[in-house]
Parts: structure tokens; C-alpha cells; sequence
């Protein structure tokens, strides 16, 4: 049996960006593993959209959303969507297009020189990867001007990590054939090999990302929209702003209305930047999704003491 999964930009099938379609075995281990494996896949991609936008420009975020689900036949939908900020020099260009195909681009080559060969001692020349991607970012040519920013090697190689996790996850006799535009690229599942492990000495300050599901007791939540939520973790207390514009959105129209003791399931970014000696030299920490408001019966006593 296979299972696919689109991501793309909401339209029919034949027009989506991304498409993955994963043949798998009938009645091997459990049933969640298939999915597990694509949404790791997808959570890959994510993080390897988000460092590759940095080379285009830092005011652009890239987020993918679900579409739609069929249950007939288990294809769900997810929708790219690219943002920016207040931008003058982006006002007036329609860049989605041409940023749009460049992630498309760059996941090919990212994709394709993963599957190579590689001995354990030998380099794997992410350097070389990096280089190509950046031209990928000229390309683009969104700020009209010839210098787009490298790409850090160490941000680069965490997604692909989780991209060989998720591949050392199938099984003999499955596969993943995964389409970029129009054409089809079969992958191959027994190159494993991790990017972070084949990298030489990389100058400057290393960028660690990942993503937690967490659930976080409301303490005082942002009404006006322009400031962070506060939250407590167990004992730790947290201030944190939530990028989810979707349910933003719902929650400043009403939809997700709040009482004390009330708490968010959320996806959690964590970013930590470490210096050369490897000394922390800051961190953040970024609500990407609500999944969903866990109500309480009743207040906690102690929710609006700070301790």
C-alpha cells in the first residue's frame, strides 16, 4: 500500500508542489508508524525551508498548513505559505513565485546529495552543498542586488539529519518517491549516512533548531497582538510569542475563548545559538502551532502568583 502526501499551494492534485508517496508494508508494526514517518519528513522540511529563506531574505517566513485530508484513499494536503514583514523592498515584486520554486529547487539538491555514497571518514562537503544553494538564492534575484547571505552548514545539516532519520525508519521492500514540480525523484533508503557526523571544523557561531509538542498553563495571554503570551512549564515560567496567525486569528475573533487555569497544546521552536568555545550565546523560544486549548474545570490556586 503507499500513502502520499502533498505539499503545495492548496490547489488540485496535479498542481501541488511537493508530493510524497510512501509504499509501505500491509500489517508491520503499528499503524502510526507511516504517519510517523511522514510527518517527520514534513517537520524536515519545515526546518530546512526555514534556514533556506535566510539566504533570500530575513523579513520572509515560511510556514505549511493542512489543506485538506482524504480518508478514501489516505492523501493529505498540506499548503506552503510564504509571509513577510513590512518590507518596502518587497512591496512591489511578486516574489512568492520565485521564492517558491527556489525552496522547490533546493530540496532537490539537498534530496539528491543526501543519497550519495559516503565512506565514514570522509568529508561530506556540505560546504559545497551550501555554495549551491546560495546561487539557488541569487537566482531568485527578489532584492536586486548580487551578495545573498551563506548559509550556516550546521543549520543545514540538522534538517537533513531528520531527513536520514526518518529514511533508516522504513523497511526492506518500501519506498519514497518524492515529487518536486513535475518530476518524480525515487529516493534511495539505504543512504543513512548523517551530514552533522562527515562536517570538518565549521568557523563562527553554530545554530541548533528543534521543535517540542509541550502543554503550557496560560498565565496571561496577549489580547492587543503584539507582545508574548506568558505561560508556566511545570515550575518554570515562560514568555513566548505565538506565530500560529491562523488560530491568532480565530482567537482575537472568539473562537477560542479562555478561563483561568486553561492550557495550550502547542509545537514549540527552540533556537540556540553557541558560539565558537561553545558557549550559549542566546536562545529563543517560538510557539509555531496550537494544536489546541485544554479547558480546566476550574482555576489553579496558585496561577497568578509568581514564584
Amino acid at each position: 500500500m503507499s500513502i502520499r502526501v502533498w505539499l503545495g499551494d492548496g490547489m488540485a492534485e496535479p498542481e501541488s508542489d511537493i508530493e510524497l508517496k510512501i509504499d509501505f508494508v500491509e500489517d508491520e508494526g503499528s499503524p502510526a508508524r507511516v504517519f510517523e514517518i511522514a510527518a517527520q519528513i514534513i517537520r524536515a522540511f519545515e526546518d530546512l525551508d526555514r534556514a533556506l529563506i535566510s539566504s533570500v531574505d530575513s523579513t520572509i517566513s515560511t510556514t505549511m498548513v493542512l489543506e485538506d485530508v482524504e480518508k478514501s484513499s489516505l492523501k493529505v494536503f498540506l499548503r506552503n505559505v510564504l509571509k513577510q514583514l513590512d518590507d518596502q523592498a518587497l512591496k512591489d515584486l511578486d516574489w512568492k513565485p520565485l521564492v517558491g520554486q527556489y525552496l522547490v529547487k533546493s530540496k532537490r539538491v539537498a534530496i539528491e546529495w543526501l543519497d550519495r555514497k559516503i565512506d565514514d571518514d570522509q568529508p561530506a562537503g556540505i560546504e559545497d552543498l551550501t555554495e549551491r544553494l546560495q546561487k539557488l538564492a541569487a537566482e531568485t534575484d527578489v532584492r536586486h542586488i548580487p551578495d545573498y547571505p551563506k548559509l550556516n552548514p550546521a543549520r543545514i545539516a540538522q534538517p537533513l539529519d531528520e531527513l536520514q532519520r526518518a529514511k533508516s525508519k522504513f523497511l526492506p521492500d518500501e519506498g519514497l518517491v518524492i515529487t518536486l514540480g513535475k518530476e518524480d525523484y525515487r529516493v534511495d533508503l539505504s543512504s543513512t549516512w548523517m551530514p552533522s557526523e562527515h562536517m570538518s571544523e565549521v568557523k563562527g557561531d553554530k545554530i541548533l533548531s528543534n521543535t517540542t509538542d509541550m502543554v503550557l498553563v496560560i498565565k496571561k495571554p496577549d489580547l492587543l497582538g503584539k507582545s508574548k503570551w506568558q505561560f508556566r512549564h511545570g515550575k518554570k515560567n515562560l514568555s513566548v510569542p505565538i506565530t500560529d496567525e491562523q488560530w491568532l486569528k480565530e482567537f482575537h475573533e472568539g473562537a477560542h475563548p479562555l478561563s483561568p487555569g486553561d492550557a495550550l497544546s502547542v509545537r514549540m521552536r527552540h533556537v540556540a545559538v553557541y558560539s565558537e568555545k561553545g558557549d550559549l550565546k542566546e536562545s529563543s523560544e517560538t510557539i509555531v502551532k496550537v494544536m489546541a486549548v485544554i479547558k480546566n474545570a476550574g482555576p489553579a490556586p496558585d496561577l497568578f502568583e509568581d514564584r
